[in-house]
């Protein structure tokens, strides 16, 4: 009888402990920080550069959240993240804008070797529509992040 009790505190505890382990997560990311992921933003592109003199590759982000919809245009607020590619450290975060389009536009115009970050977006985010929400008027800023 008292195996049988002993079999039957050893199943009870096995028990307990394989559903704590079954039902962990494990404390591990792949591709970016989780700093690096603000609040209702996901993740829209990414891409593989060389942004700055350090030989090891940078992983640009751009993480994106819905801001509205018109008939002919959606607007989505938008930022991007510089990860370094092998230690997994956020290089640079840029403040949240608004725009229409969702671009990761990365070029070496100057042939320096040293990719830049061009983008585009509302200037102050302020923008105008008619009554019936079309004709889009906005002052658009044009620029670069050199890293």
């Amino acid at each position: 009888m008292k195996k049988l009790g002993f079999l039957f505190l050893l199943t009870l505890c096995f028990g307990e402990v394989w559903a704590q382990y079954r039902t962990s997560d494990a404390r591990s990311y792949d591709k970016y920080p989780p700093e690096a992921q603000w609040r209702g933003f996901s993740v829209n592109k990414s891409q593989l550069a060389q942004m700055d003199d350090d030989p090891q590759l940078e992983e640009v982000f751009l993480f994106s959240a819905d801001n509205g919809h018109y008939p002919y245009f959606d607007l989505f607020k938008i930022y991007y993240v510089i990860v370094d590619y092998y230690t997994k450290k956020v290089k640079y975060q840029s403040d949240t804008v608004i725009s229409t389009e969702r671009i990761l536009l990365l070029e070496d115009r100057n042939n320096d070797g040293k990719f830049e970050l061009y983008r585009r977006y509302f200037k102050d985010g302020k923008f105008t529509v008619d009554k019936d929400g079309n004709n889009l008027s906005v002052k658009w800023v044009y620029d670069c992040i050199l890293f």
